[in-house]
């Protein structure tokens, strides 16, 4: 078997957190804790109810950006959980099913299947008495999160590779409508999907979308395809990206300074300190931050009206600072968004990936653009250094697993 994968070995991490803040060069060298083994050997299906899956294409995500520069603090709340020696990439994956256990029942061998639980859970790890959040479809908060699995020595791969194993109820299949190319952005469209369910706009709403990179202009569609009657407004810098966000639904571009441009539109008002410092009364009713940087953290809370909400998509695995002053003074609610899960619309239960497909299918949501730049499998350094580098016309890179 194939696989890229993240190996937890420390100097070669902190070599890594090294070069990429200083010597960025050396990213790109066997000295990167990320590694790509093509010998590894094939998985064994463990259980009757797994299934191994070949891999078409899969996506290049930040969260493996993140494990590519080692960028992963020791200070978060993930680090105490417990974890393998080897952590998988790749989980924007589109696959085909190779092989069925013998108590498989949701897939047979050709269906082309997506990957739709990936955070460590009773899904993944095939734990029979699952926790209530696993039962109820929300995977992504799983309460079994640090607990063991009975299949915890068997390396499953990922969707850096050219197959993977997993236990069926991990997986989703493939709406036949859509193709390959929009079946690959299904699971980077349900974080979209999921952040804006998780706090939907109301009618006559004016909200910010910070960022409008992948997840970023999912969520302008998707908060046009949810509240329709809401107005977006995009804090974007790259002009590709700030025509694209456009063309998906976007209202306004924020342009020149941002306090000034967001009193205007709201009618709220700038007041200025020592130092250039700045706080606006009045804003925006929602922002979606879809970068997640102190940065981006401490001006939308700056942005929000009192009583506003930031729903917070972007993460940084590792901690960050800010200015935490506008989130008592001002009443602010922060919403987490982790991944995707089960969804209550229109009075029925749907996992997102489904909605999503629905959405695509229905030709609701438009997935033309989104892939900019396709790698072979063995040149997944240059999929990393498009994204390091971020040119003005990147969104997302695409690995090919079946070179």
């Amino acid at each position: 078997m194939k696989s890229i994968y993240f190996e937890k070995n420390v100097p070669k991490v902190l070599i890594t957190k090294f070069a990429a803040k200083r010597w960025k060069a050396l990213l790109y060298t066997s000295l990167n804790a990320v590694k790509y083994n093509q010998n590894l050997p094939d998985p064994k299906l463990p259980a009757p109810n797994w299934v191994k899956v070949k891999n078409l294409y899969c996506g290049v995500c930040g969260t493996d950006l993140q494990f590519f520069k080692s960028s992963t603090g020791t200070k978060i709340a993930l680090e105490p959980m417990p974890n393998t020696y080897r952590a998988a990439l790749g989980h924007e994956s589109v696959g085909i099913v190779e092989e069925i256990g013998s108590g498989v029942t949701k897939f047979k061998v050709g269906d082309r299947v997506l990957m739709r639980a990936y955070m460590l859970g009773c899904e993944t790890k095939d734990i029979a008495d699952k926790c209530d959040n696993c039962k109820n479809g929300n995977y992504s908060i799983c309460s079994n999160y640090g607990e063991n699995g009975p299949y915890e020595n068997v390396y499953k791969g990922g969707g850096f590779g050219d197959y993977y194993i997993a236990p069926e109820g991990q997986l989703t299949k493939v709406y036949d409508e859509l193709s390959d190319d929009q079946a690959l952005m299904v699971e980077p469209t349900a974080v979209s999907l999921h952040a804006v369910l998780r706090h939907p706009p109301e009618k006559g709403d004016k909200v910010m979308v910070f960022g409008a990179g992948t997840i970023g202009l999912g969520v302008i569609q998707c908060l046009k395809i949810i509240q329709p009657d809401c107005k977006v407004y995009v804090m974007e810098r790259i002009p590709f990206k700030q025509e694209f966000a456009k063309r998906l639904g976007a209202d306004e571009i924020i342009k020149g300074n941002p306090y000034d441009y967001i009193a205007k539109e709201t009618g709220g008002k700038v007041y200025t300190g020592m130092f250039d410092n700045k706080m606006l009364m009045g804003g925006f009713d929602v922002i979606y931050d879809c970068v997640g940087t102190g940065g981006t953290v401490e001006s939308s809370l700056r942005w929000l009206r009192a009583r506003g909400t930031l729903v917070k998509i972007g993460t940084r695995l590792q901690p960050i600072k800010f200015d935490e002053t506008p989130l008592w003074w001002q009443e602010l609610t922060i919403v987490g968004v982790d991944s995707h899960g089960m969804e209550h619309i229109d009075g029925r239960d749907v996992y997102t990936f489904d909605l999503v497909q629905e959405f695509i299918r229905d030709g609701k949501y438009i997935t033309d653009g989104m892939i900019t730049q396709r790698f072979n499998l063995s040149e997944y350094k240059k999929a990393f250094k498009v994204m390091v580098d971020n040119p003005p016309d990147h969104i997302k890179a695409v690995l090919v697993c079946t070179e």
